[in-house]
């Protein structure tokens, strides 16, 4: 087995062995599932890739066993909570995730707490702030608090 990469010249012989070498150990084999590939491919190499069509699954051989090339990754769910405020989640594909601030719990303001922004100066890019720092945005002389109007 050569396991690597050949560059022919012009008027070379193609042998069999080239192409048992260069071409069947290169390709993405497809097979119906993993007993007709490990009838077929008896002396798997390292690095060999294999599709099967059952589990529609691409594979490739780790120099001990087969292995999934597309498979479960780190994050299986994507989970909220009511409370949260947030909605939505998926367990595969693409999450949706809806945000309902009626839904999020009730706070008491203070001012060291973060607020998330959408900075539409700067291509809504997410920000964050403190209370503190809005509340410095208000002119001098401005109390922010309950107003009551009395009649």
């Amino acid at each position: 087995m050569a396991n690597g990469f050949k560059v022919f010249g012009v008027g070379e012989v193609l042998t069999a062995a080239d192409v048992n070498d260069y071409f069947m150990e290169q390709v993405v084999a497809i097979f119906a599932d993993s007993t007709a590939r490990d009838a077929q491919i008896t002396s798997p190499i390292e690095g060999q890739f294999c599709f099967l069509k059952d589990t529609n699954v691409l594979q490739f051989y780790n120099g001990s066993a087969w292995t999934s090339f597309i498979g479960d990754g780190d994050i299986t769910a994507v989970n909220t909570s009511a409370t949260s405020g947030l909605s939505g989640g998926a367990t595969s594909g693409a999450a949706d995730i809806t945000i309902a601030p009626n839904s999020a719990t009730s706070a008491t303001v203070a001012s060291a707490d973060i607020v998330l922004i959408g900075d539409a100066d700067d291509s809504n890019a997410l920000k964050k702030t403190t209370v503190a720092d809005i509340v410095a945005l208000a002119p001098s002389g401005v109390s922010l608090g309950l107003v009551l109007a009395l009649s």
